[in-house]
């Protein structure tokens, strides 16, 4: 068994980690911590946990007694936290601040926690591991297979629609970021890992974020200019995405409803040939796929467990 904390209990996407690990066959969550709620019951504080759980939230964990330690508060939190890996050269960690890690300088190794990226590096001696900020998630799914073959030399447009449940609260993240700061962010983080699969990727990236009603929605829109005929791209992401186990080509467009409490991406791709103007959507829970699905996905690649489990299906959420 995997011996697990989860420090920043207080949030969505821990919540919604919590929702996905109690039920995962090879994990036990040993303790959960939060600022804000000590001596609160689990079950008190995460929707349809009831009765799941005895576990009581502690101020701060200890990385003592625990294998893995998902980091999923803010910022600051999580910075004082990596002191702890100077005395426990063993502990794995996964960050889910959303910080991808450029508070920390070159010090600390950190894998980028993306699986249908970085899966070979994650499998092999991979301790700490940042994951993607949603937004990142779904335009780089969207657009991994083309830049993979090279085929990225045009500017890029992303316009993202997230939902309700992991908008800024506010108009701030809990880091204090604004939305349009916080939109930047993202696109500085799609642009460093298009060039890890692209290198010689130097094109202008406009990403856009927009509120939608839907609480759970996570969709991008991604447009560039392609020479290649739709078939051959499709052809493209189904050979990418053949042997990875939650992405999917779908002819149709995809909606919140097919995805939803799933750790699926739906990708549809449509070419105006007359403009040249390709776009591809992609669509994916943003609690699950867009967060604590792709941590869990990034956790069974670490520990050599098979991609699905745990993942395929989820307890009551929100």
């Amino acid at each position: 068994m995997i011996k697990v904390g989860i420090s920043g209990c207080d949030n969505l996407r821990a919540q919604e980690l919590v929702r996905v690990l109690i039920n995962h066959p090879d994990v036990e969550i040993k303790w959960v911590s939060a600022r804000s709620c000590p001596g609160s019951r689990l079950e008190d504080i995460v929707p349809g946990l009831k009765g799941e759980s005895d576990l009581v939230v502690h101020p701060s964990g200890s990385p003592d007694d625990v294998d893995l330690v998902f980091m999923c508060g803010s910022r600051d939190e999580v910075s004082s936290q990596l002191l702890w890996l100077a005395d426990h050269e063993s502990l794995y960690v996964i960050d889910m601040s959303g910080s991808f890690n450029r508070d920390y300088g070159g010090e600390v190794p950190w894998k980028y926690g993306l699986g249908e990226m970085q899966r070979r590096l994650l499998v092999h001696d991979t301790r700490l591991v940042t994951v993607p900020g949603n937004a990142a998630v779904a335009s780089l799914l969207a657009l991994l297979p083309i830049a993979r073959n090279q085929m990225l030399d045009s500017p890029l447009t992303l316009r993202v629609s997230l939902g309700t449940s992991v908008m800024p609260v506010g108009g701030k993240t809990q880091d204090g970021f604004t939305l349009g700061e916080w939109a930047d962010d993202q696109r500085q983080e799609v642009e460093y890992a298009l060039k890890q699969s692209q290198t010689d990727f130097e094109q202008p990236v406009d990403l856009e974020v927009k509120p939608v009603d839907e609480r759970r929605t996570l969709a991008v829109v991604a447009s560039l200019k392609c020479g290649a005929d739709v078939k051959v791209l499709r052809e493209l992401y189904e050979q990418y995405y053949d042997d990875h186990n939650f992405v999917f080509i779908v002819d149709h467009p995809a909606t919140l409803a097919d995805v939803e409490n799933t750790n699926k991406c739906l990708i549809s791709l449509d070419k105006d040939e007359q403009s040249g103007v390709l776009t591809i959507t992609a669509v994916m829970d943003a609690l699950l796929k867009g967060a604590a699905g792709t941590a869990v996905h990034a956790m069974n690649l670490m520990f050599g467990l098979q991609e699905r489990v745990g993942l395929s299906l989820k307890g009551t959420g929100i």
